[in-house]
């Protein structure tokens, strides 16, 4: 897919000197990578994911002409909002061996997963993402079939499947057996892959119930933060990602910030540093040093809560309930206590005719 990128310079254009100053400070601060305790355990399985689909099979002491071992399986699972995405992009964009060569392409596929997913139409974002969208309908053992047809040609030894869960998640006891065995069989065919998996916790208990990819898998469980264990940590973050863009904010006002934080984000990390962003735009906006302030004001945009329902603000903010910050939609409008009369409805008088 190409993109129109003089379309959006021709709207850069037109903001204002201001605004264009924000902007840029909004890129640094999104090309900023916070190394987070994880990181390194996803860096060395990662690693050792990519080794292992490139470790040659011998017969007789002489390796086979593309014989390869069977691939294996790395989970990455958390919370939403924990910033397991971010940090498998990190890692994607730092491993050499990912990279594209001139007119070679990566021989890293990434597949985002649908809501909602069956393993047919997993089967077809594959095929799109390779290339080959679909013009007719297939049937589901067609399309996988065809899909280890094109994994060699186009040289593909990694498949990354985020937001997994939203295939394993609705599937029943037959479909769930497919799923295992199709993920298997990705493994384990004549052009093995390996296979990244990425999604909510809950697609670990089901992946665990077959013998063979518990075999083939290791596992990165990304937590949340703790209080009071993460409050510096996560002070010291506010305080350096303020810096990445000129601004200023004291230890005092970072410290009374990060314990608010943390709760404000679920004790997520990634909801944290979207937070922090959020709040350091504001006060490029208004021209004033990075304060408790404009994470109040962050965290009103994303939720609509008033200041009792605050953490920023409110006095008891450690009792808040801040799970509107993971809310897409809009607060359900109140239902009436009576349903109003249909337009054009008859109301029968009484003493009519029975």
């Amino acid at each position: 897919m190409t993109y129109n990128t003089d379309f959006i310079e021709k709207h850069r254009a037109l903001l204002s000197e201001g605004e264009r100053v924000v902007l840029a400070a909004r890129q640094k601060l999104k090309n900023t990578h916070i190394e987070t305790d994880w990181d390194p355990e996803l860096r060395r399985k990662g690693e050792a994911l990519v080794r292992s689909v490139m470790v040659p099979q011998e017969h007789g002491g002489a390796c086979l002409a593309g014989g390869r071992h069977e691939g294996r399986c790395l989970f990455v699972t958390g919370d939403a909002g924990t910033g397991k995405t971010a940090s498998l992009e990190r890692l994607f964009r730092t491993l050499p061996v990912l990279q594209p060569r001139g007119e070679q392409r990566s021989p890293l596929l990434r597949v985002v997963v649908p809501a909602p997913c069956t393993l047919k139409s997993l089967g077809r974002e594959v095929l799109k993402a390779l290339g080959y969208p679909l013009a007719r309908e297939l049937a589901e053992h067609i399309i996988w079939a065809r899909i280890q047809e094109l994994l060699p040609v186009a040289g593909v030894l990694i498949i990354h499947f985020d937001e997994t869960h939203n295939l394993t998640d609705n599937a029943n006891i037959v479909q769930m057996d497919n799923i295992r065995k199709t993920f298997k069989m990705l493994m384990v065919s004549s052009w093995p892959v390996g296979l990244i998996i990425s999604g909510l916790p809950s697609l670990i208990p089901e992946m665990r119930k077959i013998d063979e990819i518990r075999r083939r898998g290791q596992f990165v469980s990304v937590p949340l933060l703790t209080m009071p264990d993460d409050n510096e940590m996560v002070a010291g973050i506010v305080g350096g990602l303020a810096e990445v863009v000129g601004l200023t904010i004291g230890e005092e006002a970072a410290g009374e910030i990060a314990p608010r934080l943390i709760h404000a984000s679920l004790r997520r990390f990634g909801i944290a540093i979207e937070l922090t962003h959020e709040a350091i735009e504001l006060a490029m906006l208004e021209e004033k040093p990075l304060s408790i302030e404009q994470f109040a004001t962050a965290f009103v945009d994303r939720t609509g809560s008033g200041a009792l329902m605050n953490p920023f603000v409110a006095p008891s903010w450690a009792e808040v309930d801040c799970s509107l910050v993971l809310t897409d939609e809009p607060p359900i409008e109140p239902v009436l206590p009576f349903d109003p009369a249909r337009r054009g409805s008859r109301t029968r008088k009484s003493g009519g005719r029975s």
